[in-house]
């Protein structure tokens, strides 16, 4: 079997950002599916998927060793390129194999995948309320889990840090009116996108103690290791970052340091498949947990979904919810979540392909190169 082409299409979801997916062509008849979205700029990614497609026509798509050396270095946009062709190429060896890519993975030690709901890209208008009204929508579709970045205001370097008027206060406002809404027996998690110093995270963290947290997630930037390490030793929440890393080698740094209790790999850009299952194994051997970082389209769910079938340190997927009401039917069969829960499809390879007919209705044209994505991932 030989790669006889890689086909970029992508569908426009909103103002933060479409969606891009690839599909590796074979000249078995085979087409694998992977996602390639939220690079931080789509149209450098398509052109640069355009490039890299003369280097692995004739390749064989399950050798998917050698294909990772064609795709050494870069940047971001390049690893969402490779690690999206690590997906598709993924898909392909389960439907060769005639089993579900879980399968080809080793087997499920899971049945079923539990979500949470990342309210945050739904919620436009931005007081407590809507915050609220919103988580109560998710946990009434039947999450037991919550996420939101409620931090919009800390923006500024000279902003206020300390005290009542501290740039964080709002944010603090609107994880409150989240508890009060879903209760607590709901898990709310809070995403800080690396917004503070590390004695404004401490800050924050001891004003949210109350609202026992499921995580405290990147409160400094990642990049921050020994900050990190040091607040995660001093607050009483579990601390989640490394949604931005990609490669083995970054996510040990963070857990050599114990710098994170839960780490976040994004099957987009970590590397793909087989490099976010083979950290969540570093992770298990550390005592940390996985939660792959996902707020993007069913195809990066899917695959997600599949690694974490079979990573004994799972604890639980991101879900982009309330983003569109057509997502369910860009698959086909169409992506199902119940109760929570992200359910595997039984197919061979990923499970799914890409539903033509909902394609095309909310397809876009290939950027040029002068375009830049509408928003970051995050």
């Amino acid at each position: 079997m030989r790669i006889t082409g890689i086909a970029p299409t992508g569908v426009q979801v909103n103002a933060r950002g479409d969606w891009i997916f690839l599909q590796v062509q074979t000249d078995e008849g085979v087409t694998g599916l992977g996602e390639a979205s939220h690079s931080g700029n789509d149209a450098l990614l398509w052109s640069l998927v355009a490039d890299l497609e003369p280097r692995l026509l004739g390749a064989d798509p399950t050798n998917i060793n050698w294909l990772r050396t064609q795709m050494q270095g870069g940047d971001r946009i390049a690893a969402t390129a490779w690690s999206a062709v690590e997906q598709a190429c993924q898909d392909i060896r389960g439907q060769v194999q005639g089993l579900p890519l879980y399968q080809v993975l080793g087997g499920k030690v899971r049945e079923r995948i539990r979500l949470y709901a990342n309210i945050n890209r739904h919620v436009q208008a931005r007081a407590p309320i809507h915050f609220a009204r919103a988580a109560a929508a998710a946990v009434a579709e039947g999450f037991t889990a919550i996420k939101l970045a409620p931090f919009d205001e800390v923006v500024a370097s000279d902003r206020v840090r300390r005290g009542a008027a501290a740039a964080w206060e709002p944010g603090l406002a609107r994880v409150r009116e989240v508890r009060a809404a879903v209760g607590p027996g709901i898990e709310v998690a809070v995403d800080c996108h690396g917004r503070f110093d590390a004695k404004e995270a401490l800050a924050v963290a001891r004003a949210l103690e109350e609202l026992d947290l499921f995580w405290f997630e990147e409160p400094v930037p990642v990049a921050q290791t020994a900050n990190l390490a040091r607040i995660a030793a001093r607050i009483r929440q579990p601390l989640a970052t490394a949604e931005t890393l990609f490669g083995l080698p970054a996510f040990h740094r963070v857990l050599q340091a114990q710098a994170a209790d839960v780490v976040m790999p994004d099957v987009k850009h970590a590397g793909g498949v087989q490099e976010v299952l083979r950290i969540g194994a570093l992770a298990h051997v550390y005592g940390a947990g996985l939660a792959p970082h996902n707020p993007s389209g069913p195809v990066a769910a899917a695959a997600s979904a599949h690694v974490a079938a079979c990573a004994p340190a799972f604890r639980i997927l991101e879900f982009a919810w309330g983003e569109i009401d057509w997502r369910a039917e860009l698959l086909d069969p169409p992506e199902r979540v119940e109760d929570g829960c992200l359910l595997l499809p039984e197919g061979p390879g990923l499970g799914h392909a890409l539903n033509p007919r909902t394609v095309r209705q909310f397809a876009i044209q290939q950027p040029s190169r002068a375009d830049s994505s509408k928003a970051q991932p995050w």
